[in-house]
């Protein structure tokens, strides 16, 4: 593997045009905007290049999130947002899911993201429900709520009915601030998938994930730059298991920064390092 360079923000911002954030973890935590932070989105905004913040968190809508940010400090506006709870339209389209009864795990947002995208929200409870969400690991009565979805869907399972499952958010965890991690909807997704190989045994059954490092969520955020070569457009994230790994697959440069849940040493075990390193924004 060739030596993975660590460039300074002003190296980074004259070699590229369009940049996509993550935001945990890049451009927040749960304390608040990293440091250097909005700085680096005046950058970016002095020099004229585009960005996009693209998030796998699908417990905010895109107004719920700006309040957030706009709040930590970050000079930021709707249009520049991507949830992976936005990629829930195309997907529910694609697979005949609208007008579905859907079991959403998740904030009140998610639920939204949902009904926007066609889909019934419903109970828990509801033998009817064809289709699990898991939005995120907040929002919701947790163990009543897990169990009485994974009853649902043990029990289409044994009766032959249709299952889909859907995780708008991969991420199996994330830096809630001083240190700190806690799970996301990711990890809940592989405890429900465990399960669910009691009744599916075959493992037919899975979840279809849309957030990095998925191509959904890449397909989206270069859509937004029609006519810019991918050549100059970076994703900056700090996981190498989603930000940088889907970003190389999909064909994009990527960075990862040091200030979430990355680390330098775990670099040279990855089949798609990143393209570069920083430290930090700031």
């Amino acid at each position: 593997m060739a030596p993975v360079s660590c460039l300074a923000p002003d190296e980074l911002v004259a070699r590229y045009d369009v940049f996509f954030l993550d935001a945990y973890g890049v451009l927040v935590s749960g304390d608040g905007a990293l440091p250097g932070a909005a700085a680096f989105l005046r950058r970016l905004a002095r020099a004229g290049k585009e960005y996009l913040v693209v998030s796998n968190d699908a417990s905010r809508s895109p107004a719920t999130s700006l309040a957030r940010y706009r709040g930590f400090g970050l000079d930021l506006d709707a249009a520049r947002i991507l949830t992976s709870g936005l990629l829930l339209t195309d997907h529910f389209a694609a697979a005949g899911l609208r007008g579905s009864r859907c079991i959403v795990l998740g904030t009140e947002d998610s639920c939204d993201y949902v009904r926007d995208a066609g889909g019934i929200v419903t109970a828990p409870d509801d033998d009817q429900a064809s289709v699990l969400v898991v939005g995120d690991d907040d929002g919701y009565p947790f163990l009543e709520t897990v169990n009485a979805a994974l009853t649902v869907l043990l029990r289409r399972l044994a009766n032959h009915q249709p299952v889909h499952l859907v995780l708008p958010n991969p991420d199996l965890i994330f830096p809630t601030g001083a240190g700190g991690f806690g799970i996301t909807a990711g990890a809940i997704a592989a405890l429900v998938e465990s399960v669910l190989r009691l009744g599916d045994p075959g493992g037919v059954h899975h979840f279809v994930a849309l957030g990095k490092p998925n191509r959904p969520i890449f397909e989206a955020a270069v859509r937004r730059f029609p006519g810019v070569d991918r050549r100059r457009m970076v994703m900056l994230g700090d996981q190498l298991a989603t930000d940088i790994l889907g970003a190389r697959r999909f064909g994009l440069d990527a960075v990862l920064v040091q200030t979430g849940v990355g680390r330098i040493e775990d670099i040279a075990a990855c089949e798609f390092p990143p393209t570069h390193t920083l430290a930090a924004l700031g």
